[in-house]
């Protein structure tokens, strides 16, 4: 597991920086959560399951796991890593202030060129990334109620790896959608 950042109240980051030494992790993740319940303040958790950047050459590998281990495999995402995402929601179903698990998908292109992102510089320095820059984004977001998650930690495994499969295909299909000509798009490049 890479990393996990979680932004609390009035806009204060704290980020527990994970190593992927699950034992290591675990405690940490044990030792932040324990504050997340028994101080109840309003905040944001945001859970990176891919644990890494996406680059061609880990999709190459995460495709091979995927073989190996009998796992689908997600378009134009790297295969999730469940231990962080299933111990987080097994922490915030203590919580009893927390309700739900917001999935969000983020799809993007730059000057037609599908799922190039921006760089942090650019995010943060241009005010006006869609005009000249030429990037493209469309935000999903689905809530899912916290107790309608699967209870066991296989099934939360078995939820995440089904939320990573369904984001393959809507990106999948917002690329189809973007590249279609006389769309009010040109090309774009896969």
């Amino acid at each position: 597991m890479g990393s996990i950042a979680w932004m609390g109240n009035l806009g204060v980051w704290v980020c527990p920086w994970l190593v992927e030494n699950w034992l290591k992790d675990k405690k940490e993740l044990d030792r932040v959560f324990a504050g997340v319940v028994v101080k109840k303040w309003p905040q944001w958790l945001i859970s990176f399951s891919e644990a890494t950047r996406y680059t061609p050459k880990k999709y190459e590998e995460a495709k091979a796991w995927c073989k190996e281990n009998n796992r689908p495999i997600p378009k134009h995402l790297l295969y999730p890593r469940t231990k962080g995402f299933v111990t987080t929601v097994q922490h915030l179903r203590k919580a009893k202030h927390v309700k739900a698990v917001y999935d969000m998908t983020i799809a993007y292109s730059n000057h037609n060129k599908w799922h190039e992102a921006p760089t942090i510089w650019e995010s943060l320095s241009c005010g006006d990334l869609s005009g000249k820059r030429g990037y493209k984004f469309h935000v999903e977001v689905k809530r899912f109620p916290l107790n309608e998650l699967p209870e066991s930690d296989a099934g939360l495994a078995k939820w995440l790896e089904t939320r990573w499969i369904e984001k393959g295909e809507y990106l999948e299909e917002k690329r189809e959608e973007w590249s279609r000509v006389g769309n009010g798009h040109k090309s774009i490049k896969a």
